[in-house]
């Protein structure tokens, strides 16, 4: 009797060291597309345009409970806007209207904390909300046709909030679909630089965790 007893007790906790086994880590792979939109504190900034931006990288979790979890990893996000500038020369006194594009390309390093909620029939709703590590990779800038030297800051923070749902597949598997919002919450251009300038975007994100 003892050693069904034992055996028993070996065998539930075998199937929790594999449950928890299951959902402890998670590694995978997201991407997405959205539009971006620049934020700028400048007084002759008349216009500003939004642009498409796309997010690929590689996501991990670690699930400190069922529910809750740290997610991290790396972003390739690239961005596309433009702001126009107008005003009257202080020496012609003419008036004068260009526009500034960006293109920009960031390695993205989030520190986000995931919510989910119990699983019904291996679906669940998620949210997540944290930090972003922004470190520029490429940038280039125009005015009008002119490629000018856009002087962009290397480092940039950002604030990032997700919100989706996810679904068990292939019996050890997660898909996730998910709205992402990321807002860079420090100035994109050098220290004592006017204008200021920030970055948002909006992007429809999907990843697949093994």
């Amino acid at each position: 009797m003892r050693k069904k007893i034992y055996f028993l007790l070996f065998v539930i906790m075998l199937s929790f060291a594999a449950k928890a086994q299951r959902f402890e880590y998670q590694l995978g792979l997201k991407g997405g597309l959205g539009i971006d939109w620049p934020s700028i504190n400048a007084d002759d900034i008349s216009g500003k345009e939004n642009g498409l931006c796309y997010k690929f990288g590689l996501t991990g979790i670690y699930y400190f409970g069922e529910n809750y979890g740290l997610t991290s990893g790396f972003n390739i996000l690239g961005s596309n806007f433009a702001y126009k500038t107008t005003g009257i020369d202080e020496v012609t006194e003419l008036e004068y209207s260009y526009k500034t594009t960006f293109k920009t390309t960031y390695c993205q390093v989030p520190f986000l904390l995931k919510m989910r909620t119990d699983s019904f029939n291996g679906f669940r709703v998620f949210g997540e909300i944290g930090y972003g590590l922004d470190i520029l990779v490429s940038e280039s800038a125009k005015i009008e046709d002119s490629k000018v030297s856009s002087g962009l800051r290397d480092v940039c923070s950002s604030f990032i909030v997700h919100l989706g749902a996810e679904m068990e597949v292939l019996s050890r598997s997660t898909l996730q679909v998910m709205l992402g919002y990321d807002s860079f919450f420090s100035n994109m251009m050098p220290y004592g630089h006017d204008p200021k300038m920030m970055m948002n975007n909006l992007c429809v994100e999907v990843g697949f965790l093994f």
